[in-house]
């Protein structure tokens, strides 16, 4: 049974808000696919006329990305795609554009708790998704200089797939859906909730009072707990005291409070 059929693929274009689909049996990465067919200036070898949001979807993905020089694991049975975005069609200012991150974050951890009502799912700032304390998703937010007002959101979820294949370090670190309760979920409704309840915090971020936010919290995996933060520039110690309206993790330190607007939790 093909993962997607078309009229699944029909359903996903019709239900929600997406203009322009493409899909792949088999894709390295679809961010960066998105980034160097979608993402670069009209008349390059690579571009394309699209209509926009946009969606990249594959059965396969064989080098999935993650923040940084991190990769995503991306088995059969998992759910990889991104979405493009034309922030200026979705009236995000560029200052808002940290939030998109946390905003799709959100949408993915509320859309899996109406599948999963008797299990517990939380947000690992800025980006992951965790259940019963393990990752069952992770979000990349991209962007490319050249078309700065479009914006790449590569999702990936753990849904069917078993970490039982995967490295002694992944199985102890990620779950899926499908280990979590023992059932299989249909890829396509999945996708389709989930495109639709990202579109709906889409909005919210280009909303004048980021109060999603306070939903965002309510999720928060980090709130009191001791961390070790890389920036970029330098590692931080401390407590975090919650994630504010602006995106920004503050940080109780020895020296003070800091807010940090980006960087990779080391140790938590």
């Amino acid at each position: 049974m093909l993962p997607f059929t078309a009229d699944d693929l029909k359903a996903i274009q019709t239900e929600t808000f997406i203009e322009h689909l493409d899909y792949f049996e088999s894709l390295a990465s679809t961010n960066s696919w998105a980034l160097s067919t979608h993402c670069v200036p009209a008349g390059s070898a690579t571009s394309r006329e699209t209509s926009f949001p946009s969606l990249v979807l594959t059965a396969s993905q064989t080098a999935g990305r993650g923040r940084g020089s991190n990769s995503w694991w991306s088995p059969e049975g998992g759910l990889t795609f991104s979405l493009i975005v034309d922030t200026r069609t979705l009236q995000i200012q560029l200052e808002q554009q940290p939030l998109i991150a946390l905003a799709t974050g959100l949408a993915v951890c509320e859309t899996l708790e109406k599948h999963l009502p008797d299990f517990s799912l939380q947000l690992k700032w800025p980006n992951d998704v965790y259940l019963q304390q393990k990752k069952v998703a992770g979000i990349l937010v991209e962007t490319a200089a050249t078309q700065p007002g479009l914006v790449v959101i590569g999702v990936g979820v753990n849904l069917n797939n078993s970490f039982l294949s995967a490295e002694a370090e992944l199985q102890s670190l990620g779950t899926s859906l499908y280990e979590t309760t023992g059932q299989k979920y249909s890829l396509s409704s999945i996708l389709i909730d989930l495109i639709n309840g990202i579109e709906n915090r889409l909005y919210d971020v280009a909303g004048e009072t980021n109060s999603f936010m306070a939903d965002w919290r309510r999720y928060c995996l980090l709130t009191g707990r001791s961390l070790r933060i890389n920036t970029g520039l330098e590692v931080k110690q401390g407590t975090c005291l919650e994630v504010d309206d602006q995106g920004f993790l503050i940080l109780q330190t020895e020296t003070g409070i800091e807010r940090i607007i980006s960087g990779t939790i080391e140790q938590f």
